[in-house]
């Protein structure tokens, strides 16, 4: 097989080259001049010196070098010559092998030392060049391309050039990308300074938290009262940047009754803790953290449930620490309809689903018609309950042991609650924020991974109900399962984990 040729490089360039680079950064003139003369004109002149200057320092530090001794050409004309050499070393002669550019790659990561996985390198090396030096319009899937591969701030750099040159006119998706970028380099304030300039002012109203009422005002319009009517459930990690805002809309709600806030961070790795000691301190009689130095779901320990064991009130209402509510009355109208209606287990609502990359804020559903869900829906799944929007009766303090055979519990809590009773559910209330975001353990996964815990969701419904005598229930989640892309796959397992079920179609008869 044809093998793609390696270009020898004198063993004291990338030596000379990383000394040559904080010169440049610093504008150490007289540092550089001396590092150039040591280079050689020979070896500046070559391809792969400016090559390796451009994998090692950027478009910049490249152009640098190549126009060493013809300081004349404009910084175009500079940028035209790295774009030459870059070529030179890249492009892939007559008979290359497939993996042409990945030899080439490993090849610069061998004679100049780089710390770089070379499937990513020449993506990265390209995509810094446009950022640098392309046209505007390649600068945009530069910066995707650069987020592909982690690089938080190169990309951060593309969507700061869009900025600076479009203006007003930014788009709001360059606006949420890089708010994605200044949240994975821990800039969270800047972050939200770009989501709020990409939202503007009418998308941020409908965003608006109600105001806050103090710890004192709550405990006096509760006053001969003490006990919680309401424990709000909470689980949070990693949410530094959102976890305030969660706060902020549980203590903004007007009610008659008393509420208590437990909140669970799972040895959070960032600053998520502290948030929450501050606000407990200010909010000591209502505000009960549980703040784990070990995380607790690795160890297969559930932080919901937790939680849920700890709960004292009469009712449970569920957020997690990356969504907020955003409707002072919610808690007010949902257990207010619970404990008129005893028959209904739970309570759920209209939201806002709030895509952070795109910035686009939109209602789960359009339609404005409130309605009761029955026991048939909840339990196959029909309709799904958010936990932002949820409250439910509790006449449980443990969820069943099938919990375990599965991770995605929104679903799991859904189905279990139609074996209690139906569901009030009130489209015409728009009281909630739902992010989706790319910082959860759901959102990166590709999506066959993510039918695939569906489908292992539904089994272990399956199994639930199977044992509860549910019999309808079984038959409609045997069918969503029969449904899903993964096909006979998934059926097949479902089949395994429940002994004694029939395919869904023989089961209906």
């Amino acid at each position: 097989m044809t093998t793609t040729p390696h270009r020898p490089v004198a063993p004291e360039v990338p030596g000379l080259l990383k000394r040559l680079l904080p010169l440049f950064q610093a504008g150490d003139d007289a540092g550089q001049q001396a590092t150039l003369a040591l280079l050689g004109a020979e070896q500046l002149a070559t391809a792969e010196t400016v090559v390796g200057a451009l994998c090692l320092g950027g478009a910049d530090f490249a152009a640098r070098l190549a126009a060493h001794g013809r300081e004349a050409l404009t910084q175009a004309e500079r940028y035209e010559l790295v774009l030459g050499a870059f070529g030179a070393v890249i492009d892939a002669p007559p008979g290359a092998p497939d993996d042409h550019e990945t030899q080439v790659a490993e090849w610069l990561i061998r004679s100049f030392g780089l710390q770089a996985a070379a499937t990513a390198l020449l993506d990265t090396v390209r995509a810094e060049f446009l950022i640098t030096a392309g046209p505007l319009e390649d600068v945009p899937q530069a910066a995707l391309a650069a987020l592909r591969h982690g690089q938080w701030d190169l990309a951060l750099r593309g969507f700061v050039r869009c900025r600076q040159a479009l203006q007003e006119q930014t788009p709001r998706n360059i606006h949420g990308m890089a708010a994605m970028c200044l949240h994975k380099l821990g800039r969270y304030d800047e972050a939200e300074h770009w989501v709020a300039q990409g939202l503007g002012d009418q998308q941020r109203a409908l965003l608006a938290i109600g105001a806050v009422h103090s710890e004192a005002e709550l405990l006096r319009r509760w006053a001969g009262n003490p006990a919680p009517v309401v424990s709000i459930l909470c689980t949070t990690y990693n949410h530094q940047r959102y976890i305030e805002s969660t706060i902020r809309g549980f203590l903004s709600q007007d009610c008659s009754f008393p509420f208590e806030i437990l909140i669970h961070d799972d040895a959070s790795t960032d600053g998520t803790q502290q948030v929450i000691r501050a606000w407990q301190a200010r909010y000591p009689s209502l505000i009960k953290p549980v703040l784990q130095t070990e995380n607790q779901l690795s160890k297969g320990v559930r932080p919901f449930e937790l939680l849920l064991a700890r709960a004292r009130g009469d009712f449970v209402a569920t957020c997690e620490g990356d969504d907020f509510w955003i409707d002072p009355a919610k808690l007010q109208r949902q257990v207010g309809f619970l404990q008129a209606n005893p028959e209904f287990s739970c309570s759920a609502h209209n939201y806002y689903h709030f895509v952070e990359a795109a910035l686009t804020v939109r209602p789960w559903t359009q339609a404005r018609h409130d309605h009761a869900l029955s026991q048939r829906q909840l339990m196959g799944l029909s309709r799904l309950l958010w936990f932002p929007t949820l409250v439910f009766r509790k006449t449980f303090s443990a969820l069943p042991p099938e919990r375990a055979l599965t991770s995605i519990g929104d679903q799991f809590l859904t189905s279990y609650l139609g074996t209690q009773g139906r569901c009030m559910y009130f489209e015409s209330m728009l009281g909630a924020v739902r992010r989706e975001n790319e910082f959860s353990s759901w959102s990166p996964l590709p999506s066959i991974e993510k039918e695939r815990i569906r489908v292992k969701t539904w089994t272990a419904l399956v199994r639930l109900h199977q044992r509860l005598g549910n019999r309808q229930a079984v038959t409609d989640l045997l069918a969503k399962i029969a449904a899903s892309p993964l096909g006979k796959t998934g059926e097949a397992a479902a089949l395994a984990m429940a002994p004694g079920l029939q395919h869904p179609t023989v089961a209906a008869t």
